[in-house]
């Protein structure tokens, strides 16, 4: 035969039901903070692709032009620049500024996706 259960363990079984509840509250809670946080850099990514940046090429020889991957979408050579360039020096020159252009959009990325995680402090 078994004894109903006392006061105090009653008491213990309803402070654990209580503290379940807290748990699945701050777990639904931390789900929903870390879905926001995935959408957003979702919607970082997107508006990402469509950023320009344009690079000068030194010393005076054009621009290049990349989207926000990095991806060269542009060149604009200037023919009074070639002419007085050293010839050896030109593909060197481009691929400089195209490696800046990557740079400056790969730290735009980073510092947006580090400005989201401050908001949602993850």
């Amino acid at each position: 035969m078994t004894r109903p259960p006392d006061a105090r363990a009653r008491a213990r079984a309803e402070q654990r039901l209580t503290e379940l509840a807290e748990a699945e509250r701050r777990m639904l809670e931390t789900e929903r903070a870390v879905n926001d946080h995935a959408e957003q850099l979702s919607d970082l990514d997107a508006r990402h692709r469509h950023v320009r940046i344009t690079q000068r090429i030194r010393p005076g020889l054009g621009t290049i032009e990349v989207d926000g991957d990095g991806r060269l979408l542009h060149v604009s050579l200037d023919r009074d620049g070639l002419v007085t360039s050293d010839r050896n020096l030109v593909g060197r020159r481009i691929l400089d500024a195209l490696a800046a252009a990557r740079a400056e959009a790969s730290a735009r990325y980073k510092q947006e996706a580090a400005r989201i995680a401050r908001r949602n402090r993850v």
